[in-house]
Formats: structure tokens, sequence, C-alpha cells
């Protein structure tokens, strides 16, 4: 006996949800799937590391007295965030550093500042402009090719799918950016998982 559930028994595929980050199933649509599946990020002290650590690259000991937490505590997230690949070992600036011993972390993925944001953001509206005049204009299409599929007769609605529509079109076009090679190949980590990984500071405005 088992408490696992069972497949179904007539040889259905396992449904492909909205995001795949959120199924049991091996199923990596994203680059960022791996993040969430394998519990890599599972907990807010992790989080508060990696908001401490962008500023600069810290030590165990000054995660522990930043956070208020135990010094054995960080170590042992730290250790769980290293064994992610999430931070990284890196130079301490030798005005920090106390001891040869010392360890300092820093997080091992690209964190976008404010500042580069906006830098950056004309460019991006540009684009996201081209895509949203894109998504609109094909709206006649998508209407009579939804008009062909069973989905008018099961009860559902064009506008409840419009999110998929977008969703799927967006996956389509990267994968499309990917074979190119216009986009990189998904990094392979040393535990053979495959996923790109990336923060943004939020604007001035937004920080408390």
């Amino acid at each position: 006996m088992t408490d696992q559930p069972s497949p179904p028994g007539d040889g259905a595929q396992a449904l492909r949800f909205a995001c795949a980050c959120t199924s049991a199933a091996p199923v990596a649509e994203d680059p960022w799937v791996a993040i969430s599946q394998q519990r890599k990020l599972n907990d807010g002290t992790k989080e508060l590391i990696l908001n401490a650590l962008y500023r600069g690259p810290r030590t165990v000991a000054q995660l522990a007295q930043i956070l208020n937490l135990s010094p054995p505590a960080v170590h042992r997230h730290v250790g769980e965030l290293l064994a992610s690949e999430l931070i990284r070992v890196v130079e301490a600036p030798q005005d920090r550093r106390r001891s040869a011993l010392e360890r300092y972390y820093a997080p091992n993925f690209p964190v976008v500042s404010a500042a580069d944001r906006a830098a950056l953001q004309p460019v991006l509206d540009e684009i996201a402009g081209d895509i949203a005049a894109a998504f609109r204009a094909e709206q006649p299409a998508l209407a009579q090719a939804f008009a062909r599929t069973s989905l008018p007769a099961r009860g559902e609605s064009r506008e409840a799918l419009l999110h998929y529509f977008y969703a799927t079109a967006t996956r389509l076009a990267r994968e499309r950016l990917e074979a190119a090679g216009d986009l990189p190949p998904w990094p392979e980590h040393s535990d053979g998982s495959r996923w790109v990984w990336w923060a943004e500071e939020p604007p001035e405005t937004e920080v408390a």
C-alpha cells in the first residue's frame, strides 16, 4: 500500500499547468522552474540572506549580526545556498578581511540595480510596446482559431484564455530565439538541473 496517488489509468499524460513550477511532473517549460520545483529558495530566511548580500560581500558572522540570527542558523542556510549555487564565495576587500579563514559570500546570479533598470527601461518599453501591438493585431486571427476548437462547446470563453494565448506565444518566441542562438542555452548546474535566475532591485520609490 502507498499513500501516493496513482497516475490516470487511461494513458493520459500529465497536465501542463500555467506554471510548471507548481507541478510535481519533471517539466521545465521556463528557465527558472527548477528553482521552485527543487525548493532551492524555499523560505524567507534565504531570501533575507540574499537581500543582505547583494549590496556587497558578507561573512556568516556579519549576516548573523545584520539579520539578528544565530551564526549556526545562518551557516546552515549559507551552506544550502552554496549547494544550490545561488551564492558563491568571493574575494573580500583587503581592508575588510580580518582573518585568512573568513569567507565572504555574494549572489551567484545577476542583480539589476534600480539605476541599471532605469537605463534599460526606454529600450524595454519599446520592445514591450512592439509585443503588445503584435498581440493586439492578431486578436481577429485568434478569435477565428478559437472558434474552430472544442473550447466554445465546452463552455470556455476566449477572454478566459487570453492569458494562455499570450503566455504560450511568448514562450514559443523564447524557444525560437534560443534555437537561433539569440538567447543562450540554460546553463547546467552541479546537480544536473538547468536554470537561469536573476533579481532586480526595486525602484528607489519602493524601497522602505
